[in-house]
């Protein structure tokens, strides 16, 4: 339980941080696709770098998730652990997909990563609204704030996966995704053993 709940919210915290060197990142690339591969290339050992700090940041969320989803018996839980662990696969292919290949595989890896990106998020996010809205251990203005965040989000990443807008323009609420983690790592403080579902 401990370790779970330890996972869950270094987690959500340390993936804030990686949000930040992403957007730093992204500021100093070429906005031109072919300009942008080589660069990527050019500084693969920071953006590899990143990419795995991210993996594992993804991945103490996820098994806190997965262990609450099998503890708490909740469809919440549920949904955010297999949110959790669509993302995580898109790391695999970032990872080997983008380094010294030509730079069509790396457009196919990377129209790959964004669908599994956008399609995880989607997943991940109803599952956090289902958690806000009926679960009582957060003040009601945290639980709605919470709720509100989510479901922004989950609107923008949705109207991103049925094509209507463009997967950069859904990650406008990022600000909002922030605040939803540490609002993630804040609720990991306040489950208790007795929380648990019998």
């Amino acid at each position: 339980m401990k370790l779970a709940k330890t996972l869950w919210i270094l987690g959500n915290l340390f993936i804030n941080i990686t949000i930040g060197i992403y957007i730093y990142l992204s500021s100093k690339a070429p906005l031109d696709p072919l300009e942008r591969h080589n660069y990527i290339n050019e500084n693969w050992d920071i953006y590899a770098g990143h990419w795995k700090a991210e993996f594992v940041f993804m991945t103490m969320i996820a098994i806190g998730a997965i262990y609450f989803a099998i503890n708490f018996k909740k469809i919440s839980w549920t949904l955010v652990s297999v949110g959790q662990l669509i993302s995580l696969s898109l790391y695999p292919i970032m990872l080997g997909g983008y380094q010294n290949t030509p730079f069509e595989i790396a457009e196919m890896a990377n129209q790959m990563a964004i669908v599994v990106f956008v399609f995880g998020n989607i997943v991940f996010l109803g599952g956090l609204i289902h958690l806000y809205l009926y679960d009582l251990l957060l003040n009601k203005w945290i639980r709605f704030s919470a709720v509100g965040f989510a479901s922004i989000a989950l609107i923008a990443f949705s109207i991103s996966f049925m094509g209507f807008i463009g997967w950069k323009q859904a990650l406008i609420i990022g600000p909002l995704t922030n605040l939803l983690f540490l609002i993630n790592a804040y609720y990991g403080f306040k489950i208790k053993l007795e929380n648990m579902k019998k």
